[in-house]
């Protein structure tokens, strides 16, 4: 029979309900997606025809139905979850905020004072690393980008390297803090788990010990640091801190950055008395409700400090603390006397203005993310998974390469080790494969795939944080990615068959040569940066 006749059947079975799974048919809309997003660089477009021919698919594959079908069954609903429309506020108010701290001058203040300290490229990215790790209590994206673009724009950091940059220090490091929202959700599952195979070992030190062998979160930081402090630039990111270095053009010609600021500092800031408070008043005040919040919306005096930031409204938090910063931006620019107190409001409003497509984004985002879900997709790659015998010490790589398909597919970390934690604790339990190689793999399998969707929303937020073009983000970021995800399968190869210690020390060296070997690579084909990297 062929393949079209086949085609045709499928769907005639899915119109009469002879069968409830849409089976390969659910690839189909994150697959356009994502495939139209690299190739036209049109996000809003591409994310939107993706959920369109989905929603056409379960409306019995009529488009005129499924149009309606996206507002009702998936725009409304997703935006009025709590969850989502905090993300949402979350955007709005770090647009203002930014949009803020530019205009107010607290960005020329700040990069003026940086200048004078880090004075080389490396010292800017190597700040930006470890500042990370200053929010180690959630993803650190928005604000990491928000109080860095300054001095990496003096010191010609093309956006996407920030974007990238900020990226890997928002999913990956959240995923290896153990007093974040990502640890705590792991934890759970992993409890759930215990409890049905009757496992007495205390799931939060099991996640502890898990740590070494979440190959991709943790060699994904480490060969950041790697790249920044030996220059492996490789791929697309070579061109673009060449063409950064040598022009000082941040962005290319036709990339549409997210954060859309740019002024002309030299006009609005020319009579203006800026100092450094302009940018520590604000920056204090952020920092000071970030914490405040956290530590009521956690309930620290019933739970403790530590307790109240496991357990505290992070979104809610994070929120507040742009709007209060923001109110401390306008108040030191109107200080300053670069506009009057009565324009922090619409300048506010202007930045949120300027930021009006990330939400729209993240919308569609999330709708793709549902509509793989209505249409089973998960259960059609579990179902691809039981089908073939695979051997248990093979299961570690295995269930990573299938964690990352579909989080890839689903921009979701956090819905790939839901599935996955079901299959590959029992699988440790029974057959005995180390537990914590196999907590490792399914961790690293979902925020491998996280990091490489242009339909994460936390990739959304990193291109957001930067300014720098979302397509051209992904596309910079994806050598990197690649290395250290290739590197990890085959630790996890390893790991599972001979030793999870040898597992890490192979993963390991495969990164930094392949690394080494790549960025040479991209110099013969690029020719030597002019001026030096610095």
């Amino acid at each position: 029979m062929t393949t079209l006749v086949k085609f045709n059947n499928l769907i005639s079975k899915i119109k009469e309900g002879k069968i409830m799974e849409y089976g390969i048919l659910s690839v189909i809309p994150p697959l356009v997606a994502i495939i139209l997003a690299l190739v036209t660089k049109q996000t809003v477009f591409s994310l939107f025809l993706g959920l369109w021919i989905g929603t056409t698919i379960i409306s019995d594959w009529n488009p005129i139905v499924g149009f309606p079908k996206m507002i009702s069954d998936f725009f409304i609903p997703l935006i009025g979850n709590s969850w989502n429309a905090g993300m949402i506020m979350l955007i709005v108010s770090c647009g203002g905020f930014v949009y803020l701290i530019k205009v107010s001058g607290a960005a020329k203040a700040f990069g003026d004072y940086a200048s004078k300290r880090v004075k080389t490229r490396k010292g800017a990215q190597l700040t930006a690393y470890f500042a990370a790790f200053a929010f180690i209590f959630t993803e650190p994206t928005l604000t990491l980008g928000a109080i860095m673009r300054p001095i990496t724009e003096r010191l010609r950091i093309s956006r996407v390297k920030l974007a990238y940059i900020c990226d890997v220090m928002g999913c990956p490091f959240a995923t290896l803090s153990p007093i974040t929202s990502y640890s705590t959700y792991a934890i759970g599952l992993i409890a759930t788990q215990f409890a049905m195979l009757g496992i007495t070992d205390n799931p939060w030190t099991t996640y502890l010990k898990a740590i070494p062998y979440n190959f991709y979160a943790m060699f994904g930081m480490l060969a950041l640091f790697f790249v920044i402090i030996f220059n492996l630039d490789i791929g697309p990111m070579y061109k673009a801190e060449k063409r950064a270095i040598e022009t000082g053009e941040l962005i290319g010609e036709n990339d549409n950055p997210m954060g859309k600021y740019d002024l002309d500092e030299e006009t609005l800031f020319k009579d203006s008395n800026i100092t450094l408070a302009s940018f520590v008043i604000p920056l204090l005040a952020l920092f000071a409700t970030l914490i405040a919040m956290i530590l009521w919306t956690g309930k620290a005096g019933e739970n403790g400090i530590g307790g109240a930031f496991v357990n505290s409204n992070i979104s809610l938090s994070i929120t507040t603390g742009f709007l209060v910063a923001s109110i401390a931006a306008g108040i030191m620019g109107a200080k300053a006397k670069i506009f009057k107190y009565a324009d922090i409001v619409p300048m506010f409003c202007k930045g949120v203005a300027l930021n009006s497509d990330i939400p729209i984004i993240l919308v569609l985002a999330w709708s793709i993310g549902s509509l793989t879900g209505v249409m089973d997709l998960k259960g059609y790659l579990i179902n691809i998974v039981a089908h073939y015998n695979i051997a248990a010490g093979l299961m570690p790589a295995f269930l990573f390469v299938v964690g990352a398909f579909v989080g890839f597919s689903t921009g979701s970390s956090w819905g790939v080790w839901a599935i996955i934690m079901p299959i590959s604790l029992p699988i440790a339990h029974t057959f005995g494969v180390p537990m914590e190689l196999m907590i490792g793999a399914s961790l690293s399998g979902g925020v491998f795939g996280d990091h490489c969707s242009p339909i994460s929303d936390t990739t959304i937020l990193a291109s957001t944080a930067a300014g720098s073009d979302h397509v051209e983000h992904v596309k910079t970021q994806l050598p990197y990615s690649m290395t250290v995800g290739i590197s990890s399968i085959v630790g996890f190869l390893v790991g599972g068959l001979i030793s999870p210690i040898l597992g890490l020390i192979v993963t390991a060296i495969l990164i930094v040569a392949a690394l080494f070997i790549f960025s040479k690579i991209a110099e013969k084909r690029n020719g030597k940066i002019l001026g030096g990297v610095q």
